[in-house]
């Protein structure tokens, strides 16, 4: 009967995974031994070449067309035009002015706000210029004057047509706000000077605004993140990781994956830690977290290190999320993850060495592949290096319907084995009536002690999930951590982060949160022998420093006094 009863269970468990999750995923081809992303090539496609080599500039599709605008031409010059694609040709336009390095919006109204840039060849300078373009007659318009001169901003609009920028390089940065006719003005000093900051909405009227550079593109060592209403704060996730920098134009709602409808406001972006992973985290509200993938992020190929330098870029239609790296054999990868799942299965497709092309804002195409306009990547093409001087005018359509084809074949392999399984299914179901007949009480101990192990593993692995939380993030670090506050980071419920505690700890969560911050502050006394007790009680994630000696001693037995006294001298 017991075995009967485990049979039944696998064959469910198995179809229900067969259902769940397409046949390749976490299968390697052509990639490292032990790798859990899947490694494919993809096609590439050469289309005709800019009129204008450049880089610095933005691109985006508007009104149904590939446009760019702005950017740098050879000589590093900035050039006052613009390009859109149509009827397989690029067609030059002129604009008002140069933004090279500049910010761009495409406002509900179907418009172009553009703005700031270089205001001199070379990269020097900064400009308080603005313009809109209309794609539907293709003309441009200088209309307005930002608050200050800005290069490397980034722009979103908010509810009600209004516009929020910030940023700038080697120049003050503050926040300002565009009207959404003509007035820019003064909304908010920053609390720390930034260059091409994220701009997260998280409310129709509030957005976080924050960054991992400094405007002189030197990392920042604490990342604060402002706000457009409220206080400013550090999340815990930026302790040990940091944005990915990359230097380029961007709208960051490109890579937005909530739902304005329901007021939920959810992005992703790439991040790094010290030792050069990089993974993808997600913000919701003020609230990030890691967005957990089936392996970690692969950071080489057998061809060599991989260098991700996109932001990330979110296919809304499909819910996959795409990243875009080049490696020192200018093979392109763009790393494909699928949002909605958890863990999120990945892809990693690769091209042919290709030395003309990348190293700017990569575009999702409306059929979903990705493109490359023009850019530099630091390769010898022609006996010339590809830098600020010497831009590409190449335009590179990298093809991702493989992703759809893969997935769909495996779909076709579901349908031939799950008639197998149902019938599997069905004897084992008819196996198990006819046992129970036999001896019901039996099959009612086996059924409970099946269902006591297949909690016992859920809270297995739901511990896995908050202990890396807890080394990863240190939310413990804040003396007001709840346990709403650990279920909320993980997407789950209070009530199971509690039990899973105590089934796998046999502790509270209290005492679970309290571990890890009497073992933060051996850290800071171990390494700081000198510091005061005030500090590391503060630091280290206690309310009150009774608490934190009254916790200490009931956890080593010993006063941080006492315990310090029991360490070797250095």
């Amino acid at each position: 009967m017991k075995t009967i009863n485990l049979l039944y269970i696998r064959l469910l468990q198995v179809s229900i995974l067969l259902a769940s999750t397409p046949l390749w995923a976490g299968v390697s081809a052509d990639s490292d031994e032990g790798a859990t992303c899947r490694l494919e090539k993809i096609t590439t496609e050469r289309l005709p070449d800019l009129n204008i080599p450049r880089s610095g500039h933005d691109v985006c599709y508007v009104n149904g067309e590939l446009t760019i605008f702005g950017g740098h031409t050879s000589g590093f010059i900035p050039t006052p035009t613009a390009e859109y694609y149509k009827d397989g040709k690029w067609h030059l336009l002129q604009t008002v002015y140069n933004h090279d390095g500049g910010f761009s919006v495409i406002l509900k109204s179907g418009k172009v706000l553009i703005g700031g840039g270089f205001e001199k060849h070379l990269g020097i300078g900064q400009t308080f210029v603005v313009e809109k373009y209309d794609p539907v007659y293709h003309t441009f318009d200088g209309f307005g004057c930002l608050v200050q001169k800005r290069v490397s901003a980034r722009a979103i609009e908010m509810a009600g047509g209004q516009v929020i920028i910030s940023g700038n390089w080697y120049a003050d940065d503050t926040i300002e706000k565009y009207d959404g006719n003509e007035t820019f003005t003064h909304f908010k000093n920053v609390s720390q000077q930034r260059t091409l900051p994220y701009i997260f909405r998280t409310s129709k009227t509030n957005a976080l605004i924050f960054s991992g550079m400094d405007t002189h593109g030197q990392p920042l060592d604490t990342i604060i993140v402002d706000q457009l209403h409220g206080e400013s704060f550090r999340p815990p996730l930026f302790e040990t990781w940091k944005p990915l920098f990359h230097d380029m134009p961007f709208n960051c709602d490109n890579c937005f994956i909530g739902d304005e409808s329901r007021n939920l406001y959810t992005y992703l972006f790439p991040i790094i830690d010290q030792d050069g992973q990089v993974a993808i985290a997600q913000v919701q509200d003020t609230i990030f977290s890691i967005l957990p993938t089936t392996a970690p992020i692969p950071m080489k190929s057998k061809w060599g290190a991989i260098k991700y330098y996109s932001p990330i870029i979110v296919n809304r239609k499909t819910h996959h999320t795409y990243l875009v790296g080049i490696d020192n054999t200018f093979r392109h990868y763009v790393l494909s993850v699928k949002y909605g799942q958890e863990p999120t299965p990945m892809t990693l497709y690769y091209t042919d060495p290709i030395d003309n092309a990348g190293g700017n804002l990569p575009v999702l195409t409306e059929d979903g592949n990705i493109l490359l306009t023009g850019g530099k990547n630091g390769n010898v093409s022609n006996g010339k290096v590809s830098n600020n001087f010497r831009p590409f005018s190449t335009v590179l359509l990298l093809r991702l319907d493989s992703n759809t084809t893969t997935e769909s074949a495996s779909f076709s392999w579901l349908w031939l084995i799950l008639p197998v399984l149902l019938l599997a299914l069905l004897l084992g179901y008819f196996f198990l009536r006819h046992s129970k007949k036999k001896g019901s009480t039996n099959s009612q101990e086996d059924t409970s002690h099946t269902e006591e192990r297949s909690q016992s593993a859920a809270s297995e692995l739901l511990m896995q999930r908050i202990c890396l939380l807890m080394e990863e993030q240190k939310p413990f670090l804040n003396c007001e951590l709840k346990v709403s506050d650990v279920a909320t980071l993980l997407a789950t419920n209070s009530r199971y982060i509690s039990e899973s505690i105590k089934a796998t700890r046999g502790i509270t969560f209290a005492h679970f949160i309290n571990t890890y911050r009497v073992t933060y502050a051996q850290q800071l006394l171990r390494q700081q022998p000198d510091i005061k007790m005030t500090e590391v009680y503060i630091k280290s994630g206690f309310a009150n420093e009774t608490s934190f000696f009254r916790t200490f001693k009931a956890h080593t037995g010993m006063t941080p006094k006492e315990w310090l006294q029991t360490l070797p001298e250095s």
